[in-house]
């Protein structure tokens, strides 16, 4: 059955709940130029439901390392890509001063049993597996953070065993600080799961990302 496409003259409809909560803004230049397709848009504020604004990605590669003994060469270009060491540290020491504080309410998503089987199960989170790294390179790895496209955003040198939690919250803080504050993200990593229990555990305003 066709319906009878309105006037012109007929009044404009009042814009959906799914739509009032839109607001103008627009991302950092910066991200604009590495993908127009994801961050040239100026309407955000998209609910999760309904997919959210922006999908990025992350992972650590750590076939990508530095040998100790070959030192550092002399500078000669500055790494937009690679957030510096100090920037991931830092968010670090926040992270291990929010562990010390009492665990905050939360509502489970899944019981912490799955989480913790899952992070034992899984390589990347096993520091001890990449202990024996440590004595040859001072970078044992990189982790990368992309957009749905597949054009990398930011990198992170990861000098530890494993993948801490340093680095993937690094890297998203640092990309939130370039969106609209009505941005909503999707971010995808692989155990994304065991990162998201940490973070509702110690979340706290300062470091809520």
């Amino acid at each position: 059955m066709r319906t009878q496409p309105s006037s012109p003259s007929s009044p404009s409809p009042s814009p959906t709940k799914r739509t009032q909560h839109l607001s103008q803004g627009t991302c950092a230049s910066i991200l604009v130029q590495r993908c127009p397709a994801c961050f040239g848009g100026q309407t955000f504020g998209w609910s999760l439901d309904d997919g959210g604004d922006i999908h990025v990605a992350m992972d650590g590669n750590f076939h990508h390392r530095h040998r100790r003994s070959t030192g550092d060469c002399l500078p000669f270009y500055d790494p937009v890509y690679f957030l510096p060491k100090s920037q991931v540290d830092n968010i670090g020491q926040r992270i291990a001063t929010a562990r010390k504080r009492s665990p905050r309410q939360y509502h489970l998503a899944m019981p912490d049993e799955a989480v913790d089987q899952c992070e034992t199960s899984y390589e990347a989170a096993d520091g001890k597996k990449q202990k024996a790294a440590i004595d040859s390179f001072d970078d044992t790895g990189v982790m990368a953070l992309i957009c749905c496209h597949d054009i990398p955003l930011f990198f992170a040198n990861i000098d530890t065993p494993g993948e801490q939690q340093k680095y993937p919250v690094a890297l998203i803080k640092h990309f939130f600080s370039l969106i609209p504050l009505e941005g909503t993200v999707v971010v995808l990593y692989d155990i994304g799961c065991v990162l998201a229990q940490s973070l509702m555990k110690v979340c706290v305003n300062n470091l809520c990302i």
